[in-house]
């Protein structure tokens, strides 16, 4: 089975992100105060993300690579502890989920206090037929994953985010669902 995100949608992803990214940066170079972030939530509940990716770029493209796209949900809890699900199209066309139960944040890494840098571990389903051996200790479709990130915070909760799956560059945007930043 295929799945592919129709045109209309990935145009809006990409509308989303460009607004997003360009409006945070009108309102840095107009002076504006930004508004009171909402008080966060309490630790129990977590903050949930949306996670949204319209594009990876593959540094050593291949003829039988495909369009990559993303939607995933993600929860980073008070003691920067991070799981989440993502649903995706691998680089071959197939569909493919990855859940992962560990992970962690690292805020104001290197001192930036925008910046993010993060993990995830999990269990990857997907690489399957000829595609089994794209992904090291496949057995029957199944896989374990490791994915380092960077984010950077562009205000109101949003923040812009490059994975690293497989050493290519995955670029997402996170969207708040719930109040409260992390």
């Amino acid at each position: 089975m295929k799945l592919l995100l129709p045109k209309p949608l990935r145009l809006a992803c990409w509308s989303f992100l460009l607004a997003t990214v360009f409006s945070s940066q009108a309102a840095l170079a107009a002076d504006e105060p930004e508004p009171k972030p909402l008080p966060p939530l309490p630790a129990t509940t977590g903050n949930w993300y949306l996670s949204v990716s319209p594009y990876m770029h593959h540094w050593y493209p291949k003829p039988e690579h495909r369009h990559v796209w993303l939607l995933g949900i993600e929860r980073y809890d008070a003691d920067n502890s991070v799981m989440g699900f993502a649903y995706f199209q691998n680089s071959y066309g197939d569909p493919t989920v990855y859940a992962y139960p560990w992970g962690r944040a690292y805020p104001n890494f290197l001192g930036v206090e925008k910046l993010t840098a993060k993990w995830s571990a999990g269990l990857l389903y997907g690489y399957v037929g000829e595609w089994k051996d794209k992904v090291p200790f496949n057995h029957n479709g199944f896989s374990p994953g490791v994915i380092p990130a960077l984010s950077w915070k562009l205000g109101n909760g949003y923040e812009a985010q490059v994975a690293l799956p497989s050493f290519n560059l995955m670029f997402q945007l996170q969207i708040p669902l719930r109040a409260g930043e992390r």
